[in-house]
């Protein structure tokens, strides 16, 4: 799913637990999400709806991915259009690639290709109506999969286990000395971890704006996008959420990180889940900014 991946499973004494079987079934379940959700595997059903834009074909939804949609429809609404999964035509202007560059002109013809209003639903799919227009689930899918996991590993009788995709970390129960997993939040100034969480049958999402950048009129901009306006946001450098679910963590994070920083803590709060949020000046806020632990 376009990061780095880690699996972490402890079998307790006595507990007569197939490990290499857990991993290969939690390998295989990755493998299937991403085949289905990748925009990047052109059998994918997202690269599907994509290919039919504009054609007039309606692409019928599995009940999983209808779902999937109706949490994207729900944030939508909840975040006032800013987390819109048809905003994809901005990399037309921004191309946050390695080699990438800034072509603020497309702008203008890019966000005629967003909306999330503007696709067609009939009882079981949906459409794209233009040509161009396309659906991008990476706002949701990788924490979708790691709650996958989790679950697929309890219903194997797993008790300790933790799992990271590209930095959101699910886990069960505590690691194998009894004490909470430790998991590092990366500081968005530096290399290392900003601080430690402690984790037991808990998840941890993290959105961020500094990761991928890019350098236009000597400005430096983050990859997030304004789906309104057609330009980067101007808010936090990173969110971090806790939940017992890794997908609800990660959309409160992503909406927060779309917000102006003053309305993410709005937002935060609203939401009612322990967070942690640095502003773009590196201040920390949030609940459980005085409770977590210095980096190790």
């Amino acid at each position: 799913m376009g990061g780095p991946a880690r699996l972490v499973i402890n079998a307790t004494a006595g507990q007569r637990l197939d490990l290499d079987n857990v991993a290969r079934q939690v390998h295989t379940l990755l493998g299937s999400l991403e085949a289905r959700y990748s925009r990047y595997r052109v059998d994918s059903i997202v690269s599907v709806i994509n290919q039919r834009a504009g054609s007039g074909v309606f692409t019928e939804l599995d009940p999983e991915t209808q779902a999937l949609f109706d949490l994207a429809g729900r944030l939508w609404d909840v975040s006032e259009g800013l987390f819109d999964i048809t905003s994809g035509p901005l990399r037309q202007a921004w191309d946050f690639r390695a080699d990438g560059c800034a072509d603020p002109t497309r702008i203008e013809s890019a966000l005629s290709l967003v909306g999330w209003e503007h696709i067609e639903w009939r009882e079981s799919g949906l459409r794209l109506p233009t040509p161009g227009m396309e659906i991008d689930l990476g706002g949701l899918a990788k924490e979708y999969a790691a709650d996958g996991a989790i679950s697929l590993m309890r219903n194997l009788k797993v008790t300790s286990a933790l799992i990271e995709l590209a930095g959101d970390v699910a886990t069960i129960g505590d690691n194998e000395d009894a004490t909470p997993w430790r998991v590092g939040i990366q500081d968005p100034e530096g290399s290392g971890s900003l601080c430690t969480l402690q984790l037991s049958n808990a998840a941890v999402a993290t959105s961020g704006n500094y990761a991928r950048v890019i350098n236009y009129q000597r400005r430096r901009y983050g990859h997030l996008l304004n789906p309104k306006t057609g330009w980067p946001v101007e808010g936090p450098s990173s969110v971090s959420v806790l939940d017992s679910h890794c997908l609800t963590a990660g959309a409160v994070a992503t909406v927060a990180c779309l917000h102006s920083e003053e309305n993410a803590g709005t937002w935060l709060e609203h939401a009612a889940l322990p967070w942690l949020m640095v502003s773009s000046s590196g201040d920390r806020s949030g609940p459980i900014a005085h409770q977590i632990t210095a980096p190790t």
